[in-house]
């Protein structure tokens, strides 16, 4: 398993939800100092940690570990929309949803008549 690659992408996450490391320890039940240590690859975590820190983000465990996965990786782009919507609300969530949907509409329309 990479642990520096787990600690970036666990702290990449909890910047993007815009979270302190107090933040996140509160809402895992771990020290501050436990987190910083999984973020600088000084500690390694459990596998109940890093579920709980998974949850805790918004994401999965295999997002979270998919360098050391098999597995195809997931689109970073789409990856990040997703982590995005999951701080929005339900109001949000549907006028994104409606922009892509016309975005998509339009964007079709326009190729088709290119062709």
């Amino acid at each position: 398993m990479d642990y520096e690659l787990l600690g970036k992408r666990i702290r990449d996450e909890r910047l993007l939800l815009r979270l302190t490391i107090e933040q996140l320890a509160e809402r895992v039940n771990k020290s501050t100092n436990y987190i910083g240590q999984i973020e600088r690859n000084d500690g390694k975590p459990s596998l109940e940690t890093i579920v709980d820190l998974a949850n805790a983000l918004g994401t999965t465990v295999d997002s979270l570990l998919r360098d050391s996965l098999d597995a195809a990786q997931e689109d970073e782009t789409v990856r990040e929309i997703c982590t995005l919507l999951r701080t929005g609300d339900e109001d949000d969530k549907r006028f994104i949803l409606d922009v892509v949907r016309r975005y998509m509409y339009y964007r079709h329309k326009r190729q088709t008549e290119e062709s």
